[in-house]
């Protein structure tokens, strides 16, 4: 197989064309020179035709039958390798949508950096030579440059699961990712950014004062429940039995590129969650709104409508989101870090303060609906700063023969049921 190293342009002594010239190597390590007169009129648009040039040259190699797999896979640009295995996993739907989603747009920090903090991907370095030290200076340039800890974990979590299979394709022999670690997580807007007690009664009290819509429902039951964004605009009628105060979390809907879909519940796990009175009244009031609006067409909400859907369909999570940022926004919601909660962040609120009242962590792991109760532990233990003073004082209540008051869940949501 043929190896090119870099073109390189130089003006014709006898015209004002440009002309480019790679040197490459046959097998036997003998080296040759390739020349291409250019259309370019400027210095800046020959070198880059000769790097189009090169570029082409190089797939034409790669495409050639008589290359190995492995030598093609080792000698194609990082984040051009990336994408492929992204395309592979998508072909097979061995992945979600709303994944494939998620994976192509961290692939972005893989091929370009992160130009706003002059940043530099890999859109130029082969498989072959990716360097333990290419990534750590990479890794560490994103998190210098203002980017969080998430994409930057996410970027080089999806660069090193590649580079594994690599590896274990003898596409290379060692992974340069490995002993790479990711940035720690910043104490300044990394937390848990979740309503404090007072928090979450002032907000709940915000959004019984607002219009009835898709929104406000939809971030009440948030609040009361935990549930994700996506699950809450895949809840049907059928899920919700209101008498045995009962929901299913059976499906949600999934972001994908182009749009939504539906899609099962994450970890694949039908769960169920209780009701507590107030959002039994919350949800039985917005079954009537939406009873009036579907009898202007001459429809009845059935079983399988959505609860926060219309006479289309569902609502899609990206509207929920933005219209619940809109209300915070509006009315000055702020959370635990100080900023304006996002949606999700409502889900932060449950779980926190329900384990902040000493409640049990395996049963906040199954309303949330999360693989182990590991999750749930290290995600949200110390995430309240009220349940750190109270801790504060727990000794001295019991060294005096006190009883360490405890709010229930319901008072702690305003309700007197």
């Amino acid at each position: 197989m043929r190896t090119y190293t870099a073109a390189y342009v130089q003006k014709r002594k006898d015209s004002d064309a440009f002309r480019a010239f790679v040197d490459f190597y046959e097998e036997d390590g003998k080296r040759h020179k390739k020349s291409k007169t250019l259309k370019a009129k400027t210095k800046r648009e020959a070198n880059r035709e000769a790097e189009d040039w090169l570029r082409e040259l190089e797939r034409q190699e790669l495409e050639s039958d008589e290359t190995p797999e492995a030598v093609k896979a080792a000698n194609m640009l990082v984040p051009d390798y990336v994408e492929s295995f992204i395309d592979i996993w998508e072909q097979g739907k061995s992945i979600e949508p709303s994944t494939v989603k998620g994976y192509r747009s961290t692939a972005k920090y893989i091929r370009y950096g992160y130009p706003k903090g002059n940043v530099k991907g890999f859109a130029k370095v082969k498989v072959k030579d990716l360097k333990k030290k290419q990534v750590e200076e990479w890794s560490a340039g994103l998190t210098a440059s203002g980017l969080t800890y998430s994409p930057v974990k996410k970027a080089l979590g999806l660069l090193k699961q590649v580079m594994t299979q690599a590896v274990y394709n003898e596409v290379i022999v060692v992974n340069p990712c490995n002993g790479v670690k990711p940035p720690k997580k910043s104490k300044k807007n990394e937390g848990i950014n979740a309503l404090t007690a007072k928090g979450l009664r002032d907000t709940l009290s915000i959004l019984a004062s607002l219009e009835q819509t898709p929104v406000t429902v939809g971030a009440r039951i948030a609040l009361f429940t935990g549930m994700r964004e996506g699950e809450i605009c895949g809840l049907k009628w059928k899920d919700v039995d209101l008498e045995n105060k009962t929901l299913w979390v059976r499906g949600a809907i999934g972001r994908a590129i182009g749009g939504t879909y539906e899609k099962n519940a994450k970890t694949d796990r039908v769960r169920d969650i209780c009701l507590s009175d107030s959002l039994i009244d919350i949800l039985r009031k917005w079954l009537e709104v939406q009873q009036t609006e579907f009898h202007e067409f001459g429809r009845t909400v059935g079983a399988g409508d959505y609860v926060l859907g219309d006479l289309d369909g569902y609502l899609s999570p990206d509207t929920l989101s933005k219209g619940w940022s809109a209300i915070a926004k509006a009315v000055g919601v702020k959370g635990t870090e100080s900023r304006i909660p996002t949606f999700h962040d409502l889900r932060h609120t449950w779980a926190t303060r329900y384990l902040a009242e000493g409640e049990g962590v395996k049963t906040a792991s199954s309303v949330l609906g999360h693989a182990n109760a590991a999750i749930t532990l290290n995600t949200y233990a110390s995430a309240d700063p009220d349940a750190k003073r109270r801790s504060a004082l727990l000794t001295e209540a019991i060294a005096g023969g006190q009883v360490a008051p405890k709010s229930s869940i319901l008072e702690l949501t305003g309700t007197d049921n």
